[in-house]
């Protein structure tokens, strides 16, 4: 797990965030057993990070991540709390996604990690 992490750059130009699902999930056997609810997932959260220059979501190393709540997932995907964290999970475990644990009382950092088109 996590053999390359790919974080985005702030300032940089990623093609998961405007070409919608990524090609790599189709052609990729890392991603064959990715659930569609998953996938999905990844979708909203790569288009959230058109938010986080913004929003002034970028940690010291010029990373941006996004602030996503588990309400906010459950009301826009319309499912309930363990989908949520199992589908979250389910992006860690294939290297896209890494939660960065936030003090009490604010939501968790969300790091959306890029494809690697070439990684198996």
């Amino acid at each position: 797990m996590y053999t390359n992490i790919r974080k985005f750059k702030k300032g940089g130009n990623y093609p998961e965030q405007q070409n919608g699902l990524p090609q790599a999930f189709f052609h990729n056997p890392k991603y064959k057993k990715l659930s569609p609810d998953a996938r999905y997932l990844y979708m909203i959260f790569t288009m959230r990070m058109i938010d986080s220059q913004t929003n002034g979501w970028v940690d010291a190393d010029g990373n941006m991540y996004i602030i996503y709540s588990n309400q906010e997932l459950m009301d826009d995907m319309h499912c309930n709390s363990y989908t949520v964290k199992r589908l979250k999970k389910e992006l860690v475990n294939h290297d896209l996604l890494l939660e960065e644990d936030a003090p009490a009382g604010h939501d968790d950092r969300l790091y959306p990690l890029r494809i690697n088109e070439n990684e198996k």
